[in-house]
């Protein structure tokens, strides 16, 4: 008899990214388990000659600058999606905001952005009393109704999660409230 065959278990990131450390270190060396203790074997010379000091130190600084490019990209993306939250943040609601990771976490602002897009969209808010924060059990509430009504009208795998918002996770939410910007575009009231 023929068995059937299991679905493909996917690996969370964090494993995966184990597997390909433990890949790239493999990869630098070799090592030989046949006796009681391991040996390390060293990789098998290339055919270029050895390299010099200041080829090293410029193969160095090559990996280093492509790694600030990188980075550099990062803060570019970030400060994109920055501006393009404040400015979402400043058509529908008129507010200026400075720290948008931690003014979302609460979920008010977020849930006051989905009633300016579509009307009661959230029913009830959650406020904080005063200048006291608001309880991680409210924010919780507002967080869900505000993922809700987003995971209703844009599909649940287009939608950030409470942990991304709560983090300051900034380009899940920026594809979320771009996909809402979409489906509902701003009109103004005049």
């Amino acid at each position: 008899m023929c068995s059937p065959t299991k679905p493909r278990r996917t690996l969370s990131k964090g494993v995966q990214r184990r597997s390909q450390k433990k890949k790239a270190i493999e990869g630098k060396r070799a090592v030989s388990f046949s006796e009681q203790k391991a040996e390390v074997i060293p990789p098998a010379p290339s055919s270029s000659p050895p390299q010099s000091s200041s080829d090293e130190d410029e193969a160095t600084a090559l990996e280093h600058s492509f790694t600030m490019e990188r980075e550099e990209g990062k803060q570019v993306l970030t400060a994109y999606q920055q501006d393009f939250v404040k400015n979402i943040l400043a058509k529908y609601l008129n507010i200026s905001i400075k720290n948008i990771e931690e003014s979302l976490k609460d979920g008010v602002i977020l849930c006051q952005l989905l009633n300016e897009m579509k009307k009661n969209a959230v029913r009830k808010i959650m406020m904080p009393q005063g200048e006291e924060k608001l309880s991680t059990m409210k924010s919780t509430v507002n967080l869900n109704s505000f993922l809700r009504f987003t995971q209703m009208n844009i599909g649940k795998d287009n939608c950030c999660s409470i942990s991304d918002i709560q983090q300051g996770e900034l380009s899940p939410i920026h594809d979320t409230l771009k996909r809402l910007c979409d489906k509902f575009p701003y009109q103004s009231d005049a």
